[in-house]
């Protein structure tokens, strides 16, 4: 079973229009536990940075005028509030397909250990044990 086979069940989500065609992945039983460290560290690191983004991006009208009022306002509508084309939403949708491929991984792998357990076979000699 491969994850462009299904990778045994669970739903799909729907990907907003920005995300493009949604892509399949085909990997080998072996390197299941090194794709899904690289998919977790990715997800981490993105969780950290919008963590940090949520307190610290919010634009305030620095000169106190009505222009650095108007341009704050606009610039935090397009990151925080205008629906899908915000960029925060993009991020988070991004964040969250990365959470669905970790997921998927792990649920894969434990079905392989399940059916085959560490079987060298199926695991390769660097992933048994």
């Amino acid at each position: 079973m491969y994850i462009a086979d299904g990778g045994g069940g669970g739903t799909t989500p729907t990907l907003p229009d920005y995300a493009g065609a949604q892509r399949k992945l085909s990997i080998e039983p072996s390197a299941i536990p090194a794709a899904r460290k690289v998919f977790s560290d990715a997800l981490d690191q993105l969780q950290a940075k919008l963590d940090r983004a949520m307190t610290e991006l919010e634009a305030r009208p620095w000169a106190g005028d009505p222009v650095s009022r108007e341009t704050a306002d606009r610039f935090n509508q397009d990151t925080f509030e205008a629906g899908d084309s915000a960029g925060l939403v993009a991020l988070k949708a991004y964040r969250d397909q990365l959470k669905g491929v970790v997921d998927q991984l792990t649920a894969i792998e434990a079905d392989y250990r399940r059916v085959e357990g560490d079987n060298t076979a199926s695991w390769g000699r660097i992933n048994n044990g």
